[in-house]
């Protein structure tokens, strides 16, 4: 039975024998599918527990997650290979206590395309047409960002995530990192403020990094090193108080430090 697919059930009272269909799970010439009515399921899970409506949609969202590993070919097809699959599933019904049930394999005859015959077996099974969720692209932070920008061979000759241990710096009462820094015969240092946090978590970035300065300052003045260069790194944003901050920060004078974009760093290396 190479196509063949098991209907899934939610059970409302378990001391009824009523079920209602909810979803499909499905494998069309070796291709894994899995389909869920969110309206059907919205209906069958009204009345129950808030903790227990949680963990069967989480349940969901992991099948869902597995069946797309499974496409991707990062995971084998263990799920859906006819031998196993009924005792998978099983183990499945029972860790969300009885509420989810499959049906048993059924064949699929006839099958004319795994994506045409999917959709013509939810619709035929659930009573409304598949419509395959869109999955949004989460955009990388930025740290994920910066992480990204300098991991270009320009920035090879900075230690990355840089530690100041407080024994060993004046001014810094606690170990403090920077994320980028350099040592030659001064100090070249790239801290990021990020700007889409609150302005009091920003506040204090702000002044850690100007501990961060006046420590490597006196460090290099003891040692003998020129003063140094020390960037605060941050990126545009759209707040009107955030970017007179960025402005007062960029007018003010004697600061030791400037502040500049991401994409001005490879300029000051």
């Amino acid at each position: 039975m190479t196509n063949f697919f098991t209907l899934i059930y939610i059970v409302p009272n378990r001391f009824s024998e009523e079920k209602i269909t909810v979803g499909i799970l499905a494998n069309l010439d070796g291709i894994p599918h899995f389909g869920l009515s969110d309206k059907r399921l919205n209906f069958a899970l009204h009345g129950f527990s808030a903790v227990l409506k949680t963990e069967v949609r989480k349940g969901f969202r992991f099948m869902d997650l597995d069946v797309n590993k499974i496409k991707r070919g990062e995971e084998a097809l263990s799920l859906f290979d006819p031998p196993y699959s009924k005792k998978l599933l099983k183990e499945l019904s029972e860790k969300k206590r009885g509420v989810i049930h499959y049906s048993d394999l059924f064949a699929v005859e006839n099958n004319n395309g795994s994506k045409t015959e999917f959709d013509r077996l939810f619709d035929k099974f659930i009573g409304e047409p598949y419509q395959q969720k869109s999955t949004k692209k989460k955009t990388p932070n930025f740290n994920a960002r910066f992480k990204d920008y300098v991991s270009s061979k320009k920035f090879t000759d900075f230690k990355y995530n840089y530690k100041l241990k407080a024994n060993n710096f004046p001014f810094i009462y606690r170990d403090l990192t920077v994320d980028l820094c350099r040592k030659s015969n001064f100090f070249t240092v790239f801290y990021t403020i990020d700007f889409s946090k609150s302005i009091q978590t920003i506040q204090v970035n702000i002044s850690r990094f100007r501990l961060i300065v006046q420590s490597l300052q006196q460090v290099s003045s003891n040692e003998g090193l020129s003063s140094g260069r020390y960037y605060m790194v941050y990126e545009s944003t759209s707040s009107q108080s955030k970017i007179a901050l960025i402005n007062s920060i960029r007018n003010e004078k004697n600061l030791g430090y400037k502040i500049i974009r991401m994409t001005e760093m490879k300029d000051k290396v």
